[in-house]
């Protein structure tokens, strides 16, 4: 279950109402970033006109190639903007500079995309075959927020460039993001042990059973 750890701050208005433009943002770790998901990224920002993208890298010619990557996908490499890691108010504070966030893949963000949501910050989604590409899908889920899950590329970059194309629905959803975690199973806690209580008892049932020679006979 997600906890914020604290209140921390406020989820901030729509940056791109007074900025005029869209923000994109992923904070990730930056080993979840690869050329798939830059490029993937970077079709979003050629459709999107004067939008930005912020992103976690560290310093260095990690940067670099990035940028060589959104410059061969036709994107200015000046509309990158790359910021470092931080303590997590500060980290947390900087979700107040970001309209919209963007999944990696194929290992999604976990517990970054919750810090997200709670910040008022939608992520889209790529869906993938392993758990760790199926994070986005299940926090989502959880949140009744189906719409932002894409199966395709294809899929995420048009449901990112909708949201961004809307910033009236995306204005009221960072507005009612925080208290939709808060009534989420994402933060019911004793739900969630309950559950976990629940998948132990079960899980040593059956091994009982299976121990248990005389288990056919008593028909358990």
């Amino acid at each position: 279950c997600y906890d914020p750890l604290s209140s921390g701050p406020a989820a901030s208005a729509l940056p791109a109402l007074e900025r005029g433009y869209v923000t994109f943002g992923s904070l990730n770790n930056f080993c979840k970033v690869n050329e798939c998901v830059l490029e993937l990224w970077a079709g979003v920002l050629r459709v999107v006109a004067q939008s930005r993208l912020m992103m976690l890298s560290p310093e260095g010619n990690h940067r670099q190639e990035v940028q060589r990557v959104f410059d061969r996908a036709g994107v200015d490499p000046g509309r990158v903007t790359f910021v470092s890691m931080r303590p997590r108010l500060e980290y947390l504070e900087q979700y107040c500079e970001i309209d919209i966030g963007l999944d990696t893949f194929p290992s999604n963000g976990h517990t970054t995309s919750l810090d997200s949501y709670w910040m008022g910050v939608p992520v889209v989604t790529l869906v993938g075959t392993t758990v760790m590409g199926r994070a986005g899908l299940s926090q989502l889920t959880n949140l009744g927020l189906a719409e932002l899950i894409a199966e395709t590329p294809e899929q995420f970059v048009k449901i990112a460039v909708e949201l961004a194309g809307d910033l009236s629905q995306l204005s009221a959803l960072r507005a009612g993001l925080r208290e939709r975690m808060r009534e989420s199973p994402l933060m019911d806690a004793p739900r969630f042990a309950r559950n976990i209580e629940a998948a132990y008892r079960t899980m040593w049932r059956r091994w009982c059973d299976q121990s248990d020679p005389t288990t056919e006979s008593r028909g358990a």
